[in-house]
C-alpha cells in the first residue's frame, strides 16, 4: 500500500529544509526547539521571506498553542504584507492572553490605524479610536517604547490634525535622537502638510513652529509656488546655518529650482553636491527619497544592504550613470529629466489619500506589482508611470460612470508598445489608480485607433469577447510589471533624434590586454538638410565611454568635432576610437549632439571585451573596411582603410574584410600553415548547404598569429540579409575554427 504524507508531516519536511538542519533525519530529537524556530522566523522575516517566517511561525503555534512569541511574529508578518485586518487579529489575540503586553498594545494600534484607513467612514472612526486607545496606553506605560510617538503622529495625520501630528513628530527625535527613522519621519510628515495644506494657510501653519524643519519647509513651499528666488535665498540662508536639517535635502531643494528655472548645470552641481557629502543616515535616505519611484527590486534589496555613507554615495552615482544615455558628456540628461518629471508630477499627480480595497479598480487582483512599487507614497499611479517613462504619444478620456485615462507609449528599437489604463473608483480627487482593462464601451471605442482587437471587443461574439478580455488583461499584467520594473530616458518631443551607424571589434593586444575599435559614421549629409546655406561648418560633440558594471570608468572621450560643408553636402563622416583595455564586461555608450540644433543620438550596448589567451588557434572578430584617407586610416597591403561603421554594404563596391588568428601550430621546424576561407551564407543562419564561397586562400609562415584582409567581389549574390562567416583550418592540427557576422547586401 502507497504511504502518503499528512500535511503537517509536510510542514514538519518543510521547517527543517528552512532551518538548514539537512536532509538526514536519524534521530528522533532532529525535531528543532521551539526557540530556535523563533530565531529562525524572525531571520526569515528581516529579510523579507515573509511566507517562509508566517510558515515556521504557524508550525511553532501548533506545537505550543500559547506562544506569545510565535503569535506576535505572525501578526508581524501581516504587517509586512500590509494585511491589517489579520494583524488586528493576532495582536488582540495576544493581548487576551496577556493584558500587559506592550508589543501588542503598539502593533495593534498600527494595524487598528491602518486598516481604518482602509474601510469606509463609520467604521474608520471605531477602528482609530482603538489604535489611539492602544497607542495612548504603550504611552502611559513607556513612553519611549520604539516609535509610539511617531505611530500617534501618523494618526493624527490620518486624521488630518496637523499641529498636534507634527509635534509629536518632534517629540519623537527629541526623546530618541538615536531613532534613525524618527527625523525622516518627521521629514515625511511635514511635506504631507506642505503638500496639503492651502498656499494662504501654509505659511502661518508653518510660522507657529519653532524648529529647523519648519524653515526649510517655508522654503518648500516657495519652491512649489514657483517662487524660487525667494525660496533659494531662504535655503542658502539655511545653509550657511544648517541645524537638524540634512544638507542633502538643501541641496536637493536648490538642485530642483535649478532645474525648474532651465540651468541643468547647476542643478546637477547642486545634486552631487548633496551626493558627496552623506554623512548620516538621514542625509542617504533624503537622497533615496528622490530616486525611489524608479528603483528596480534588484536595487532596493541592494540598497538596503550598503551600510556606510561611502557605498551609499557610490551606489546613487552608479545609478545614475548606468541611466545616462550619454555618460561621456558633461551632463547627465537623465538625471535632469527625471527632476523635470517630478517637478510636474509634484503640480499634477499628487495623491496623499488612502488606497483602498474599495477604491481599487483591479480587485481581482489581475495585475501584479513589483515590491519597490509600494515606496511611491506621494503620486498616484499615473504619476509613477510618468516618473517612470515620461510623457506618453497619445492620451484617451472618457467621462461614464467612472472616470476613465489611458496611456499610449509608441514601441521604439529599446521598449515594447505600452497601454495603461488608469480609472477612479468609489473615489475623489486624484486618486487615479491602474487597471487591468477599461470597462467603459466608449473608452474601448476610443482605443479601436490604437488596437484594433477593441473593434472586435465591441461587436464581436460574445465567447470571442470573453476570450479577447483575458487576453488583453493578461497583456495588461505584463506591461504594468515591465514597465514598473525598468524606466527609460526619453527626449522632448521638438528634439529630432538620428542614428549612427557604429561597430566595436575585438582583437587581441599586448601583455593580456585587448585592443577595442569602435568605429562610427556621423550622418553628415542629413544634418546639414536642417542648417542654412550659410551655414559652412557643422560642430559637433561627439561623447564615447565605457564603464564596468560596478560603474568605474575603463575609458572616456569628449571631442567636439568641427566639419566642413558645402553646396549639397552628402554622406557620411566615418572615425574610430581605439581602446586598449583589460578583458571585462563593459556598458559601451556613445552621443552626438549638434550644437546650436535641437538634434541628438546615442546608443548604448553590453558586451563583454574578449581574452585571448596563447592557448588553442582563434580569431578575432570580423571587421569591415572601408577605403579611407581619415585621420585613424591605417595601410593594410597597400590599401589605406578604415574600420567601417556599416552593416549595410553596397554590391556595387568591392567588400574588404579583416580578422586575425591566433595561436596557430608550429611544426617541428617553426612552420605554420592554414586555410582560410569567407562564406556568405542567405539569412540569419551559419554555414549551411546555400553557403557559398566567397574567398578561399592557402596560407603558410612561422608566426603562431597571422593578419588576413580579403577583398570580396559581392556583386553576383542576392540582396538582402546574408551571414558573413571567416572558417579558419589550422592545417598542421588540423582543427578548423571560425566567426560569423551580420550583413545586409544592398543594390546601390
Amino acid at each position: 500500500m502507497k504511504r502518503t504524507c499528512s500535511p503537517l508531516h509536510r510542514q514538519f519536511v518543510l521547517l527543517i529544509l528552512l532551518l538548514g538542519a539537512g536532509t538526514s533525519m536519524r534521530a528522533q530529537n532532529a525535531v528543532p526547539k521551539p526557540a530556535d524556530s523563533l530565531a529562525a522566523a524572525g531571520k526569515e522575516l528581516r529579510l523579507e521571506n515573509t511566507a517562509r517566517a508566517k510558515e515556521i511561525y504557524s508550525w511553532v503555534l501548533h506545537e505550543d498553542r500559547k506562544s506569545t512569541a510565535a503569535r506576535l511574529g505572525l501578526g508581524k508578518v501581516a504587517i509586512a504584507e500590509n494585511e491589517w485586518g489579520e494583524g488586528c487579529d493576532q495582536f488582540e489575540e495576544v493581548m487576551d492572553r496577556d493584558t500587559g503586553s506592550i508589543a501588542a498594545r503598539y502593533y495593534g494600534g498600527i494595524c487598528r490605524r491602518e486598516y481604518g484607513a482602509q474601510v469606509a467612514w463609520l467604521l474608520r472612526r471605531r477602528q482609530w479610536q482603538k489604535s489611539m486607545d492602544n497607542f495612548l496606553w504603550v504611552l502611559a506605560r513607556d513612553s519611549s517604547y520604539q516609535d509610539v510617538l511617531y505611530q500617534l503622529a501618523l494618526l493624527y495625520r490620518y486624521k488630518d490634525e496637523y499641529d498636534p501630528a507634527l509635534d509629536l513628530g518632534r517629540l519623537q527625535i527629541e526623546r530618541k535622537p538615536d531613532l534613525y527613522d524618527a527625523p525622516l519621519g518627521l521629514f515625511k510628515l511635514y511635506r504631507f502638510v506642505v503638500a496639503n495644506v492651502s498656499p494662504g494657510e501654509i505659511f502661518q501653519l508653518l510660522g507657529r513652529r519653532r524648529d529647523p524643519f519648519a524653515l526649510y519647509f517655508a522654503a518648500e513651499a516657495l519652491r512649489r509656488q514657483r517662487r524660487y528666488v525667494e525660496a533659494e535665498q531662504l535655503l542658502k540662508d539655511i545653509l550657511g546655518r544648517a541645524e537638524g536639517i540634512p544638507l542633502q535635502a538643501i541641496y536637493c531643494s536648490l538642485a530642483r529650482i535649478r532645474f525648474a528655472q532651465g540651468d541643468p548645470a547647476r542643478g546637477e552641481a547642486f545634486y552631487w553636491s548633496g551626493v558627496d557629502s552623506i554623512s548620516s543616515w538621514l542625509g542617504s535616505a533624503v537622497i533615496f527619497e528622490d530616486v525611489k519611484y524608479i528603483l528596480t527590486d534588484l536595487e532596493l534589496k541592494h540598497y538596503r544592504s550598503l551600510t556606510s555613507d561611502r557605498k551609499k554615495s557610490a551606489f546613487f552615482r552608479l545609478f545614475w550613470n548606468l541611466r545616462n544615455p550619454s555618460p561621456a558628456a558633461k551632463l547627465n540628461v537623465r538625471l535632469a529629466e527625471h527632476e523635470r518629471r517630478i517637478i510636474r508630477a509634484e503640480q499634477e499627480f499628487e495623491y496623499y489619500g488612502f488606497r483602498t480595497h474599495f477604491n481599487d479598480p483591479d480587485k481581482l487582483h489581475y495585475l501584479n506589482f513589483p515590491r519597490a512599487f509600494s515606496l511611491n507614497q506621494e503620486f498616484n499611479d499615473k504619476g509613477l508611470v510618468y516618473v517612470r517613462h515620461g510623457d506618453p504619444d497619445d492620451i484617451q478620456r472618457t467621462i461614464g460612470e467612472n472616470l476613465n485615462e489611458s496611456w499610449l507609449y509608441n514601441g521604439t528599437e529599446e521598449s515594447p508598445k505600452r497601454i495603461f489604463y488608469f480609472t477612479q473608483v468609489n473615489s475623489t480627487g486624484n486618486n487615479w489608480r491602474l487597471t487591468s482593462l477599461p470597462e467603459d464601451h466608449q473608452m474601448w471605442e476610443n482605443l479601436v485607433m490604437w488596437d484594433q482587437r477593441y473593434n472586435r471587443l465591441l461587436n464581436g461574439q460574445v465567447l470571442d469577447q470573453s476570450e479577447l478580455q483575458d487576453q488583453l488583461r493578461v497583456e495588461s499584467e505584463t506591461t504594468v510589471s515591465g514597465a514598473l520594473a525598468t524606466d527609460e530616458h526619453t527626449w522632448k518631443k521638438e528634439t529630432k533624434v538620428f542614428a549612427i551607424p557604429h561597430s566595436v571589434n575585438a582583437f587581441r593586444g599586448d601583455t593580456g590586454r585587448t585592443l577595442v575599435n569602435v568605429s562610427y559614421a556621423i550622418p553628415v549629409g542629413d544634418i546639414a538638410k536642417d542648417l542654412g546655406d550659410t551655414v559652412k561648418t557643422l560642430r559637433i560633440e561627439i561623447g564615447l565611454s565605457m564603464n564596468k558594471t560596478n560603474g568605474e570608468v575603463m575609458a572616456s572621450e569628449l571631442d567636439t568635432l568641427s566639419l566642413p560643408l558645402g553646396s549639397g553636402t552628402t554622406g557620411s563622416y566615418v572615425e574610430l576610437y581605439r581602446f586598449v583595455l583589460r578583458p571585462d564586461s563593459v556598458r559601451i555608450a556613445m552621443h552626438a549632439r549638434p550644437l546650436g540644433l535641437d538634434m541628438v543620438s546615442t546608443w548604448d550596448r553590453q558586451i563583454r571585451i574578449p581574452d585571448y589567451p596563447a592557448t588553442v588557434p582563434m580569431l578575432s572578430d570580423i571587421e569591415l573596411l572601408l577605403p579611407s584617407n581619415a585621420r585613424s586610416s591605417i595601410e593594410i597591403n597597400g590599401v589605406k582603410v578604415i574600420a567601417s561603421p556599416f552593416d549595410a554594404v553596397p554590391r556595387a563596391k568591392p567588400l574588404y574584410v579583416y580578422w586575425q588568428i591566433y595561436n596557430l601550430t608550429k611544426d617541428a621546424d617553426g612552420k605554420t600553415a592554414y586555410r582560410s576561407r569567407v562564406l556568405l551564407t542567405p539569412g540569419e543562419s551559419g554555414p549551411n548547404d546555400a553557403s557559398i564561397v566567397a574567398y578561399d586562400g592557402d596560407h603558410s609562415g612561422q608566426d603562431e598569429s597571422a593578419a588576413e584582409l580579403a577583398r570580396v567581389d559581392v556583386r553576383a549574390y542576392d540582396r538582402g540579409i546574408c551571414t558573413l562567416t571567416v572558417e579558419v583550418t589550422d592545417r598542421k592540427m588540423v582543427r578548423t575554427f571560425s566567426k560569423s557576422r551580420l550583413l545586409q547586401l544592398t543594390g546601390d
